[in-house]
């Protein structure tokens, strides 16, 4: 598995397709490998990713291993407070 650096993390709106509605989403910006992550749920708790830049194209499971690696890279890292 290649190492994961996170640049950030955010919800983000989609449209797919399939459906007239907006859903919400996580998008995970990677600075290494170059790009990003979107991962949705679908009706049913099915939950698809999307790769973008880089990992335009990506294999769904391949998108599974780096968003997994991605949140476990955060953890490591604790947040700190901005104050002011």
């Amino acid at each position: 598995m290649d190492s994961v650096e996170v640049e950030s993390r955010e919800r983000v709106h989609i449209r797919m397709r399939e459906t007239a509605s907006t859903l919400a989403a996580w998008r995970v910006s990677l600075k290494t490998p170059r790009g990003a992550i979107v991962q949705a749920e679908a009706g049913g708790g099915k939950v698809w990713y999307r790769g973008e830049g880089a990992l335009l194209g990506e294999r769904q499971e391949r998108l599974a291993e780096l968003w997994k690696a991605a949140l476990s890279s955060e953890a490591d890292e604790p947040e700190l407070p901005q104050y002011g």
